[in-house]
């Protein structure tokens, strides 16, 4: 398993796990986690890439990381300010490798931050979730609405570790076991009474207050600069969507598109992880 590193930025603080190359290596992977995961949700792909240094980051509010203060949204430029400013303290530019959100939040990071981000890795993401403008006004009123409602210390509570990984086993996206068992190994806690519960911040189950459109997207994917990886998973959220993802892969200056077997999770899952693993290494090898 990796060690745990600690980010100290300018108003918060992030933690992380991080796995270190058996010889020196100059390759530097940085990993962002999706909604509701955290940083193990690399521990099964991180041993395939043994040459790399590698670090996986718990996104704020997730994981080992501080949550935002009350009254404060979850935004993915938020995000973005905490994943530059992660990549600031550094000289080295990084592989950035993103799952589902966390690939949402790579690719505008690759565009803000170009001189930054070697190369960009997204793992089952084309970008970030869209909407009409003419959403606009519902969804900032049904986010607010429920941010004005939400009173902290109402965590779902559970009996013992066990039932959390059943939980998790079908959320958003169905899980196996082994790959639940890891995330909630490092997502759950447990209180003097016994009682467990999840690490995350329950504002992240709140809608978002703000959806880009589709042009809005369209802008950020153009200025990135470096070369992209997209893996997609067979039978992930893109399942039957392909033309979506045909139609965003053009959007890109360079990409490499593959589809290939497995779930939402096919990083972490102990069957797909290493095929993942293959073709990431792979594309670093050759850029």
């Amino acid at each position: 398993m990796g060690n745990d590193i600690v980010y100290k930025l300018a108003y918060t603080e992030l933690t992380g796990m991080q796995w270190l190359p058996k010889k020196m290596s100059d390759v530097n992977v940085l990993s962002l986690h999706g909604w509701l995961d955290n940083a193990a949700s690399f521990s099964n792909l991180s041993p395939y890439l043994s040459d790399f240094s590698h670090i996986a980051v718990d996104l704020a509010g997730h994981g080992k990381s501080l949550h935002r203060p009350e009254g404060n949204f979850y935004h993915l430029w938020d995000y973005v300010l905490d994943v530059v400013s992660i990549l600031n303290q550094s000289k080295q530019s990084v592989w950035l490798m993103g799952h589902s959100m966390g690939g949402a939040v790579a690719i505008l990071v690759a565009a803000v931050a170009p001189d930054k981000v070697r190369g960009l890795i997204l793992l089952d993401n084309m970008g970030p979730l869209t909407a009409c403008p003419s959403d606009r006004v519902t969804t900032l009123q049904r986010a607010v609405n429920k941010m004005a409602k939400y009173r902290p210390n109402r965590a779902t509570a559970y009996d013992t570790k066990g039932a959390m990984v059943t939980a998790r086993m079908s959320g958003f996206t169905s899980l196996s076991h082994e790959a639940s068992k890891l995330l909630v190994e490092r997502g759950a806690k447990c209180n003097a009474d016994g009682v467990w519960s999840w690490r995350h911040d329950g504002k992240l189950t709140f809608p978002s207050p703000f959806r880009m459109d589709e042009a809005s997207v369209e802008a950020f994917i153009k200025e990135i600069k470096c070369p992209t990886l997209a893996l997609i998973a067979k039978e992930g959220v893109y399942a039957n969507d392909s033309q979506f993802v045909e139609k965003r892969a053009a959007q890109f200056p360079w990409i490499k598109l593959k589809w290939l077997d497995g779930n939402h999770h096919f990083h972490l899952e102990p069957d797909t992880c290493f095929s993942v693993a293959t073709e990431v290494k792979r594309f670093i090898d050759q850029n």
